[in-house]
């Protein structure tokens, strides 16, 4: 397995601890919120996975929480 496979394999496990995680919290939010968090955990994963750095991750994280947060 080669450092990239590898590297995306764990990020989307943690991408996926993530939204069962947030799935148990999201009892107490509304749905904007919900599909908020999911959208940003999705986006800042693909993000380290597309670019490998931080601020993919977060540029990543930010559009995935403001295209979630506009889903209905």
């Amino acid at each position: 397995m080669n450092k990239i496979t590898r590297v995306s394999f764990q990020v989307a496990r943690v991408a996926a601890i993530g939204v069962f995680i947030a799935s148990f919290s999201a009892c107490a939010m509304n749905r904007t919120q919900a599909h908020a968090g999911i959208g940003a955990a999705a986006g800042g994963a693909l993000g380290y996975v597309l670019t490998g750095g931080p601020l993919g991750t977060v540029a990543g994280a930010a559009a995935g929480g403001l295209i979630g947060a506009g889903v209905r």
